[in-house]
Formats: C-alpha cells, structure tokens, sequence
C-alpha cells in the first residue's frame, strides 16, 4: 500500500508571500508620495499665476481708467505687495482708499478681485484681524513682487532675466517660485 505525503493546509501566508507583498504596498506608496509632491508643486504654481495675473490685470485697468499708473513707492524700484507701499497700492486697486483730495482712485473702483485667504501661506490677499490689508502673497506665503513702466516707454528691465527686457507691458508682477530665488525657471510671471 502506498502513503500519501503530508500535505500542508493552505491557511496562511509563507514568510516570502508576505515580503512580497509588503515590498509592492511600499513600492506603490513611494510612487503616491512622488506624484502627490508634483500635483501639490503644480497646484500652488497655477494658483500664484492666478494671483499675479490678477494683480497684472488690475494695475493695466487702473492705467486704462486713469491714463495713468498708480504713484506708490519709490520710482522706478522694484517693489513688494506687502509693508507701506504694497498696501498703498493693493488699496489703490480694491477701491479702498482712505478718502481725501489726493486720492489716486477717486472713483473708488475695484480693479482688483483677488482670492482673500487668512494666512500668507496660502498665498492671495491677505487681511489682518482688524480687517486691514496685509498685502497678497503667492502660495509659498512670500509677498509678489512688482515693477512699473515709470517712464511710459512700455518697456521695463527684466528682473528675472539677466540683460532682459520686457517690451508692451505698463506693469509686470512675479513670484521667485518654491525656492525663493530666480534664475532656476520656477519663477511665477505676468509677462
């Protein structure tokens, strides 16, 4: 008569199904991770290109309304939408000047429609508690940069480029991107 051999049951897992299996749960969890850092990457570019186009569009409305750009700041100079001047200006654009005879937008017209966030991290406009602009700031929570045409030219050196100009533009407005720093193409521009 012949025996049969033991047969093991199959109740469970070896020790190299289990590997197996938890090498692929890692594998697929480091390719998420990859992909959900690019999609959040891309996501917080189009919403400052939002913001800076935004902003762009409203200093070229004031200068089609008024025939002229708004006067904050020192000429000439790059400046941020944040501090004194940048909240001058942001106010100039929303219509929300104190009023008084020097006014630069007497009709009290709002050129600027922005997202309004409660932190800068979040990047757009930016209220304080008091209901007081902060300024508007791009969604690695650092302030838009911005320069004026002051002499009409249309034309306006290119900050981010060296030697560069840009031509046809009364006003341009920028983001250094997720680094902060120009010069490695993740910069955020109007132009």
């Amino acid at each position: 008569m012949k025996t049969r051999p033991y047969r093991r049951s199959s109740g469970g897992f070896t020790l190299v199904e289990l590997l197996v299996v938890i090498s692929i749960i890692i594998v697929l969890a480091a390719m998420s991770f990859g992909a959900i850092s690019i999609a959040t990457k891309k996501k917080n570019a189009v919403t400052t290109l939002t913001d800076v186009s935004a902003l762009s569009r409203a200093i070229d409305a004031f200068y089609s309304e008024y025939n002229k750009l708004p006067t904050v700041g020192s000429s000439g100079d790059e400046m941020v939408a944040e501090g004194q001047s940048g909240q001058e200006l942001l106010k100039v654009l929303l219509g929300k000047e104190d009023t008084s005879s020097d006014m630069q937008n007497p009709r009290q017209i709002a050129f600027l429609t922005a997202r309004n966030t409660k932190n800068k991290k979040q990047g757009g406009l930016v209220y304080s508690n008091g209901g007081q602009i902060e300024g508007m700031y791009d969604a690695w929570g650092r302030p838009l940069n911005i320069k004026f045409d002051d002499d009409y030219d249309e034309e306006i050196q290119d900050p981010v480029t060296q030697g560069g100009t840009v031509r046809q533009k009364r006003a341009i407005v920028w983001s250094f991107g997720a680094d902060g720093k120009f010069g490695d193409n993740d910069e955020v521009k109007s132009w």
